[in-house]
């Protein structure tokens, strides 16, 4: 099923193209499209898919018991479901509802050196608590703040296309 084109979809499609990108957090309000948007990018941007819903599968949240280095953190993954495929180069893991897991944030400095896998994290504003991460894994990863539909892409659904002529002709000062 294709969902709305948003602006966030240029921006996670730059992202996959940058060779030097870092795990990237998207963050933003509840309920304006995050996981429909990186579920749809992630889907069709990689061979393999790995989506954790923190809120909805809390058992993932052991995953990192044993530490924060990337081999623990997939042999975990694999031993709670057998089923996930990890291949180097082609594989996304998505963390979802990162609110409800500190510790995922904390590991995204792994993800980064290893560079096997990539990696991207959402959650919501309102419960994103940095107090309660070990470390926040500055300078090894990328944030993004995802708003809501705006009037453009709003436009965009609608086929508006006189719009976006009148846009390019007019100067704001």
């Amino acid at each position: 099923m294709k969902l709305l084109r948003r602006k966030t979809d240029q921006f996670l499609k730059k992202w996959r193209e940058n060779e030097n990108r870092m795990p990237l957090i998207v963050k933003g309000a509840r309920q304006i499209g995050k996981t429909a948007s990186i579920m749809q990018f992630a889907n069709s941007n990689y061979k393999n898919v790995v989506a954790i819903n923190f809120v909805l599968q809390q058992k993932y949240k052991a995953i990192f018991d044993e530490g924060y280095d990337v081999d623990s953190i997939t042999r975990a993954l694999t031993f709670i479901d057998p089923f996930i495929k990890l291949e180097q180069g082609n594989t996304l893991i998505f963390f979802d509802e990162m609110q409800d897991c500190p510790a995922c944030a904390t590991s995204l400095k792994a993800f980064k050196i290893d560079e096997r896998y990539d990696v991207i994290c959402s959650g919501s504003l309102m419960g994103i608590n940095y107090r309660e991460i070990e470390s926040n894994s500055v300078g090894y990863k990328e944030d993004y703040t995802m708003h809501s539909m705006d009037f453009e892409e709003f436009l965009w659904v609608k086929r508006y296309t006189s719009y976006f002529h009148v846009k390019s002709g007019i100067s704001l000062r």
